[in-house]
């Protein structure tokens, strides 16, 4: 490091160009730097606050490791997290943070560290962007509990950029092909496609829909929960909907209810709505018993009926999940308003949607407006009717 003409500023070379560091004082009277800074100026202001942090007792520097530091974090998460959720964590530390940054002390990481192994991994190509995205946001909320517990003075990560994504075109069903979808669906896998298609539920909150949870006389299905590895958890974000359902899917449900006894005839009944026999044995290789049955299994549905259903039917190969973009695709087809699909596919935000779909409903809205400017026009010819 080189000085600089300001007081306890110091300026360094690296990759991307000149940074800044700052020295100050914790409240325990240890000196310290902050790097990362690329402007004199914000390395200023950032040593003017920690010298009225310290000055307060708010501010302390950590000797820990990163390490040593996550673990523990985990450890207070694990009562906060689902299952899923804290070992997708304990993953994203073990392959990428803890070999970039485990034995590092908390005080030592910052911004242009981050950044540089964030562009690093990228340019490997050992992960995907999406990947990598998501371990900076583990590392950020780390970091985070490190600030609110006064071992950093700032996040080093939070103002770190993403990674850009590829954008992927989501493949769905086209209207015309949906009736054919349909119509080659096994039995006990029918009902549940005609909910994904009409309702752009995930597999994972359809599978765990209860009769409780329906309401058909009002077309609605109230969505609470969501099938997890082990168990049942909470929806994706932890964000409750409802969402509307037409009177076609309506009827299938009703019909299935009215098919599936005497416990399922009552809506309040808690229990699970899509039910499929269970084998016997697993060399029985598709008999069934008769009298045993479970919910759903998103494996056998994902990977045997809707394959199956896609080749019986002649189309292209697609997930299951395009069945959610196949509800949105059909209802912007027929005019539905990007917040509608927002609303029923439970996005946090219209961003989320208009990434995703944003496309077909320029596609969509383009066609829109040549027939408004025919209605225009074809009110000023003789005997046209007035527009209301």
């Amino acid at each position: 490091m080189r000085t600089t003409n300001s007081p306890g500023i110091y300026a360094y070379s690296t990759k991307m160009g000149t940074r800044y560091a700052a020295s100050f004082r914790d409240s325990g009277g240890r000196q310290t730097f902050r790097r990362g800074f690329t402007s004199i100026r914000a390395a200023q202001a950032f040593r003017s606050e920690m010298a009225t942090r310290a000055r307060t007792g708010t501010v302390r520097v950590s000797r820990e490791t990163f390490g040593a530091f996550f673990t523990h974090w985990l450890e207070r998460r694990a009562p906060y997290l689902e299952a899923g959720t804290l070992a997708d964590y304990e993953t994203h530390g073990r392959k990428r943070l803890l070999p970039a940054f485990g034995t590092r002390r908390l005080s030592a990481i910052d911004g242009p560290a981050v950044e540089l192994w964030l562009t690093d991994a990228a340019r490997s190509g050992r992960c995907k962007p999406k990947t990598l995205n998501n371990s900076l946001g583990v590392l950020v909320g780390c970091l985070n509990d490190a600030v609110k517990r006064g071992f950093l003075p700032g996040n080093p990560a939070s103002t770190v950029q993403r990674l850009p994504l590829e954008h992927h075109e989501t493949d769905f069903l086209r209207l015309a092909e949906i009736p054919r979808y349909l119509d080659v669906c096994r039995p006990v896998y029918r009902p549940l496609a005609e909910l994904l298609i009409g309702g752009g539920l995930r597999i994972s909150e359809a599978i765990s829909l209860r009769w409780k949870d329906v309401e058909l006389d009002a077309g609605l299905v109230r969505v609470y929960r969501s099938s997890k590895v082990g168990g049942e958890g909470s929806t994706k974000g932890d964000r409750f909907r409802s969402v509307q359902i037409g009177p076609r899917v309506c009827g299938v449900l009703a019909n299935l209810r009215a098919g599936s006894g005497e416990q399922a005839a009552d809506l309040g009944s808690p229990r699970h709505i899509f039910l499929m026999p269970v084998r016997v044995r697993k060399e029985d290789r598709g008999r069934w018993s008769s009298k045993a049955v479970a919910p759903l299994d998103r494996n056998t549905v994902s990977r045997a009926w809707h394959k199956e259903a896609l080749t019986d039917t002649g189309l292209r190969d697609m997930p299951l999940h395009a069945l959610r973009h196949t509800a949105a695709a059909a209802w912007l087809a027929t005019g539905r308003p990007l917040v509608f699909v927002q609303r029923q596919l439970g996005h946090s935000s219209i961003t989320t949607t208009e990434r995703i779909y944003g496309h077909l409903e320029r596609g969509f809205l383009a066609g829109e407006a040549a027939l408004t400017e025919a209605a225009i026009w074809g009110a000023t010819q003789p005997g046209a009717q007035a527009l209301r």
